[in-house]
């Protein structure tokens, strides 16, 4: 790390001995000035971090030093801090050209002057990390938050929050439209805290892009992620053009030249909690919500996820929070778990040990049920569509009909996880892994102009289905 640098210009040698000892001693490097022409070369052969200028300090060509300083393009932004007299105080906040950015009073003891120049080393990179669209703090700022929150011993979650299909939409609609998706992401954050009674203990980071952070109560943190969630699912579509927002979709070309398909914008939010590890950096913390990132990232729509793989599930209550992830659609009251324990297909240690491997492995719990051959595939097909009100129908050996396809192309079947299998009393039948998203049917029944009749397929064999498929080539190849 380049050691930071200090500019002191005065005429009083005992205080510029007095300042450059105590600076020295907190391993800052510092350069002496006894004449302003002095400290303009200086200026101008380096980039300070910070500049300490007295005001027994001569003008240079009819300018005040500290303008003088500042008019080297790189010192512009560098803060000065004036060493006064008591009686030059009036004068200096009246004066219409204060090129200063905080003042030192004589005399003035180590404590003092560490304090002063800490706080506008501070503030500086703030304001150098500040994101200038969100005017939220950067990287630097995240880092010392968390820090401060480590070297405190509290508890403390960390939400990373990314927005998915936002380059797809900047694309399409251009970055003007583009920033103010941004700006109102970050609006969204700020009141979503304040609702759920965490703005004042909480952190918001703008990373870069469309990426987040906020640092919070772990008390409030699913509060917190649940209604951003619905906030932003509410608020994105509006920025959409209405034939893409009825359409739930839009077109982009991509690097080739060809249109593909896009679902609208939604939200992933990754949380990570200092319990039971007790992370001791952010680097560590991203680490492992870069982890439930991606695999949140392989989910359609909107998604929260805490990281719980250090967690030890042990009862059924333990594992409520795990299993809401895993509801059978997002219009479903009961989880995916519940249905099958209710069904008898599995009892509770069968459960909570899934969830566990589950939690390990970001897997489908179905799919880690199966692996760990505690049911059927059939068995966890029919009982779900039973509770779904619909037929399952599999498609662990089903051959494609690709006249069917000219009705509903691949590109829809990958994002809405739909396969036209029949054509039944002039209605398309779809398997589809979620067949209670009106949203996607609606979408489908517009696109082929035929009704549709919604059929559940499971997400592992759709899967398996999509590879077998040497015709199938997945749209977002940009």
């Amino acid at each position: 790390m380049k050691p930071t640098k200090i500019l002191v210009a005065g005429r009083d040698a005992e205080i510029l001995s007095l300042v450059e000892t105590r600076l020295k001693v907190r391993k800052y490097e510092v350069f002496l000035a006894t004449h302003s022409d002095e400290a303009v070369r200086l200026a101008e052969k380096m980039r300070f971090d910070l500049v300490l200028i007295s005001t027994s300090m001569d003008e240079v060509g009819h300018m005040d030093l500290c303008l003088k300083v500042k008019q080297v393009s790189a010192n512009f932004s560098v803060p000065v801090i004036l060493i006064a007299h008591q009686e030059e105080l009036r004068h200096l906040v009246l004066s219409p050209e204060r090129g200063f950015d905080d003042f030192l009073l004589e005399p003035f003891d180590a404590f003092a002057l560490q304090l002063r120049v800490e706080l506008n080393l501070l503030r500086a990179r703030e304001r150098l990390q500040a994101n200038p669209l969100t005017n939220l703090p950067g990287t630097f700022a995240c880092e010392e938050n968390i820090k401060r929150r480590v070297e405190r011993g509290e508890p403390f979650s960390v939400c990373y929050l990314d927005i998915d299909h936002f380059k797809s939409f900047n694309d399409r609609y251009g970055f003007e439209r583009g920033d103010a998706v941004i700006k109102h992401t970050a609006r969204i954050l700020n009141r979503c805290l304040a609702r759920v009674e965490a703005l004042k203990d909480s952190f918001v980071g703008h990373i870069g892009g469309d990426d987040f952070i906020v640092a919070l109560d772990s008390d409030r943190e699913s509060d917190f992620a649940h209604l951003c969630l619905h906030e932003f699912d509410r608020i994105m579509p509006t920025y959409y053009d209405e034939t893409d927002r009825k359409r739930r979709s839009l077109f982009v070309k991509n690097r080739s030249g060809v249109p593909c398909s896009f679902p609208l914008m939604s939200i992933s939010i990754a949380a990570v909690c200092n319990k039971p590890i007790r992370y001791s950096n952010l680097a560590q913390i991203a680490r492992v919500a870069a982890e439930v990132k991606e695999y949140l990232k392989t989910q359609p729509g909107s998604h929260y996820l805490r990281d719980r793989r250090t967690e030890q599930l042990k009862t059924l209550e333990e594992i409520s929070v795990v299993l809401e992830t895993e509801k059978i659609s997002e219009n479903e009251s009961k989880p995916f778990g519940q249905h099958l324990l209710e069904a008898g297909l599995i009892t509770e240690e069968e459960l909570i040990q899934a969830v566990g491997r589950h939690v390990e492995t970001g897997e489908r719990l179905g799919q880690v049920l199966i692996r760990m051959n505690l049911v059927a595939t059939n068995d966890i097909g029919q009982c779900l569509a039973e509770k779904m009100g619909v037929e399952y129908v599999s498609l662990k050996n089903h051959e494609p009909d690709e006249a069917l396809f000219d009705l509903i192309p691949w590109t829809f079947v990958k994002r809405h996880q739909a396969v036209p299998i029949a054509l039944e009393s002039g209605a398309l039948v779809l398997a589809m892994v979620d067949p209670l998203n009106q949203k996607a049917i609606g979408e489908m029944k517009e696109m082929c102009a035929l009704p549709i009749k919604p059929r559940l397929a499971l997400e592992n064999e759709f899967d398996e289905f999509l590879e077998k498929q040497p015709t199938f080539e997945p749209d977002e190849s940009f």
